[in-house]
């Protein structure tokens, strides 16, 4: 073979990872275990929020509630709700250094980057929040990080990064771990992976149907690069 046609072979070679959808993972409950720093948050201001300090039963029972669901449970007024989650973001900044990744999502993330898989984050917490943690976990590997408030309209986030970074719905995958992640996905026509070690139990997010069902990081790197 000459150099002519070696170099011809190489050019019209697809790229590693041109075939594979970009990855989009939520961040909270998805990648990083944020709940614990979360729930210490609202605890130290339970008096200010009018409710009770939330215990483990309490934790758990949340887990089958959808977002609308849990203000309705605390009387939390949705006019409040901005200026809470800025305050919860603020103050979780401070404690992101207690924040892991949730087991097995560094090896995931780095075979992924490995097969030239582009990669990003949606999500409602700060872009602030998001490096620090991947600054110290030493994972600052994504190609974006699209910050949006979207407790209730997550689909307009997600078509909003879709339209900025040119990206194609039959191009997609999510993964997340909230039925409100599985019915955003359904609305723009992507791909949705579900993951059962977040926040959502496995039985409520089956119920909203997801396109993949996953119980480890495993399973997304098979189902991405299958």
């Amino acid at each position: 073979m000459s150099f002519v046609q070696v170099v011809e072979t190489i050019e019209s070679a697809p790229a590693r990872g041109a075939d594979r959808p970009t990855v989009i993972f939520d961040f909270d409950g998805t990648l990083a275990d944020t709940l614990s720093a979360i729930i210490g948050i609202v605890n130290d201001h339970a008096d200010e929020f009018h409710i009770q300090p939330l215990n483990d039963r309490d934790v758990e029972g949340l887990r089958g509630l959808s977002n609308l669901e849990i203000l309705r449970k605390y009387n939390i007024p949705l006019t409040r709700l901005p200026g809470l989650l800025l305050r919860s973001q603020k103050e979780l900044h401070d404690r992101m250094h207690e924040v892991k990744l949730f087991p097995g999502i560094r090896d995931l993330v780095l075979a992924l980057k490995a097969e030239g898989v582009q990669m990003g984050i949606l999500t409602s917490n700060s872009r602030e929040n998001v490096h620090k943690l991947l600054r110290q976990r030493d994972l600052d590997v994504f190609d974006f990080i699209h910050s949006e408030s979207n407790f209730f309209g997550k689909n307009r986030a997600m078509n909003h990064l879709m339209r900025t970074r040119g990206l194609k719905p039959g191009k997609v995958v999510y993964v997340g771990d909230e039925a409100r992640d599985i019915e955003a996905s359904r609305r723009v026509s992507i791909r949705v992976i579900a993951v059962s070690w977040g926040f959502h139990r496995r039985d409520v997010l089956l119920k909203q149907g997801p396109d993949y069902m996953v119980d480890s990081p495993d399973e997304i790197l098979a189902i991405v690069l299958g």
